[in-house]
């Protein structure tokens, strides 16, 4: 089996057949939806959104086929898997030990982190060449926006004669801090007369699964995001380099919208009438925000006893499912369900691993 199947391997096992197979799909593809960013933070798939955004449909089927025929998973009538005990077997004794990507949080670092790269991979380019005087070479980043931050990083750095060994001392610093091999990185940036490598060439020079090199170089940026935001003050310039342009882009377009009113003072039916949408969407919206901002207080939609019961049902059960949980509290709404479902699962109250 490939990593990627391993991958896979594990969203079904977090995801225990309560979605269907493509919720996984939409995960790693970093669907931006409501209802992927939830199902990433309930079934505890943050590290693996928006891990593979060019993943094709057809290519997905095909590694849930080859799952299916090695046993490791049965396909139910919902479009869902259940691991069976030989994928179970398999995940833990190939899966969940050094190769497991412990650093990847794709729904906290996945835009920041291309954001991050393209950056950081120009701006190596760009001063590499301007210490040899060299005005002529096709840049690494096509991408306008980039292409003006990295001149506006030179332009407007007090330090701008210094900038190489400035960029230099910080890349040394923080990679010789890293558990990953540092060349994971290294043999993908270019400078002068020198174009980086592309993920598949590293892989087969350092011998690695291609697969698993998209993921340990995940790993390897969303570690050193981590690293860099902890300790900003170590790393200035890599610091302005991770620096992401909208402090609320985790959130959908259209819940943004929907917080501000909400922040305003608007109850949901006012914003749903303001919005002219249906109420389903708002409500929607305050999932995906209980999800994605710490200091959203439940309390407007469901009392602290109610939340209480939900999760003791979810316990019992074994379940995150509405229905099952619905049948046991015929008193509280599917919203309110909801509500208790996205809290315990962004604040681990509930965990629940088989």
């Amino acid at each position: 089996m490939t990593y990627l199947n391993y991958v896979i391997l594990y969203c079904f096992m977090s995801i225990n057949g309560e979605r269907s197979i493509y919720s996984v799909y939409h995960i790693l593809k970093g669907k931006k939806s409501s209802q992927s960013i939830q199902d990433a933070h309930i079934f505890h798939l943050q590290p693996f959104f928006l891990s593979l955004p060019k993943l094709k449909r057809s290519f997905f089927n095909q590694k849930i086929k080859e799952l299916e025929n090695a046993g490791c998973i049965t396909l139910g009538d919902s479009d869902n898997a259940l691991v069976t005990e030989k994928g179970l077997k398999d995940v833990k004794e190939h899966f969940q030990d050094a190769r497991f990507p412990s650093a990847m949080n794709g729904l906290l670092y996945g835009d920041q982190t291309r954001l991050f790269w393209m950056r950081l991979s120009l701006l190596v380019q760009v001063l590499s060449n301007g210490k040899r005087n060299e005005s002529v070479y096709f840049p690494v980043q096509r991408n306008r926006v980039i292409q003006e931050w990295v001149k506006n990083c030179i332009r407007t750095n007090p330090n701008n004669d210094k900038l190489s060994s400035i960029l230099f001392k910080e890349l040394s610093s923080i990679l010789h801090t890293q558990e990953s091999d540092p060349s994971i990185l290294i043999y993908r940036l270019t400078g002068y007369q020198d174009y980086g490598w592309t993920e598949l060439q590293v892989a087969d020079m350092l011998e690695m699964d291609k697969e698993e090199f998209r993921f340990e170089f995940l790993n390897l940026l969303h570690r050193m995001l981590a690293e860099i935001e902890s300790d900003p003050s170590n790393y200035p310039l890599l610091y302005s380099i991770s620096l992401k342009n909208d402090s609320r882009q985790n959130l959908t377009i259209s819940t943004s919208k929907t917080y501000d009113l909400y922040k305003r003072g608007h109850s949901l039916e006012e914003i749903s009438r303001i919005r002219k949408l249906k109420q389903n969407t708002i409500e929607d919206h305050v999932i995906e925000l209980i999800l994605t901002q710490e200091d959203l207080a439940i309390d407007p939609f469901i009392t602290r006893e109610d939340y209480v019961k939900v999760l003791d049902v979810m316990k019992k059960e074994k379940t995150k499912r509405l229905k099952p949980i619905k049948e046991k509290l015929p008193q509280l709404t599917y919203f309110q369900i909801r509500v208790a479902i996205a809290k315990a699962g962004e604040t681990r109250e509930f965990i629940t691993r088989t």
